[in-house]
């Protein structure tokens, strides 16, 4: 039976196309989020020394202009302090902290999504093996005999074993990707912290 057959798919009274779409959801938010990770995954050290040494000569607009290109959520939190510069201090600490606090979820999004695909997999790939044994006994019933054969449940195990395998297969892979990434969402969050702290600094020293 191949895996790309409508017969796979429909295994479990369509449960194992439900598991496939689920895993493929969970494949492509784990590639998009490791590709946003990728993309802005710069050292926040290296970032801010090089704002600290425009800010130093004096080179405000070149460093709003570093920000935009760079994009990221730190850059973001750096711009946002470099274009507040003059409103007073406690009145900068707060906006320069509100927009790091916005920058979390899109750090966040797309990544609770795995832990629920992880979840509902297994529970998915259950219902179809209930629901392939249902089939088999229901088989058993039409055959009419007192006695049962590997023919007849044959192809309902075989369903059963398949769904379990690939619901399994796709939760351990939803689980290490959420972690993973989860992994990289506190990195993410650590670095909006420092570098909060530290664009305050700076432009509180120039002052």
């Amino acid at each position: 039976m191949s895996i790309l057959s409508w017969k796979f798919l429909l295994l479990g009274h369509g449960l194992m196309g439900l598991i496939g779409i689920a895993g493929c959801i969970g494949l492509i938010l784990t590639i998009e989020r490791l590709l946003f990770f990728k993309r802005f995954n710069s050292d926040a050290t290296v970032f801010l020394d090089g704002i600290r040494n425009l800010t130093h000569n004096h080179k405000i607009t070149e460093a709003i202009d570093l920000c935009e290109c760079e994009g990221s959520p730190v850059a973001n939190v750096v711009r946002t302090a470099l274009l507040d510069r003059d409103l007073p201090s406690l009145a900068l600490k707060a906006h320069v902290k509100s927009v790091a606090l916005l920058e979390i979820p899109r750090c966040e999004q797309r990544v609770s999504p795995l832990r629920t695909i992880a979840k509902i997999s297994p529970i998915l790939g259950l219902m179809g093996v209930i629901l392939a044994f249902f089939d088999a006994f229901r088989s058993l019933q039409n055959e009419g005999v007192n006695y049962t054969s590997a023919r007849i449940f044959s192809e309902e195990i075989t369903a059963a074993m398949l769904l379990i395998v690939v619901s399994l297969a796709i939760s351990v892979f939803s689980n290490l990707a959420y972690n993973f990434l989860y992994s990289k969402v506190k990195e993410m969050i650590y670095q909006l912290e420092w570098t909060y702290n530290e664009i305050v600094q700076i432009i509180l020293s120039k002052k």
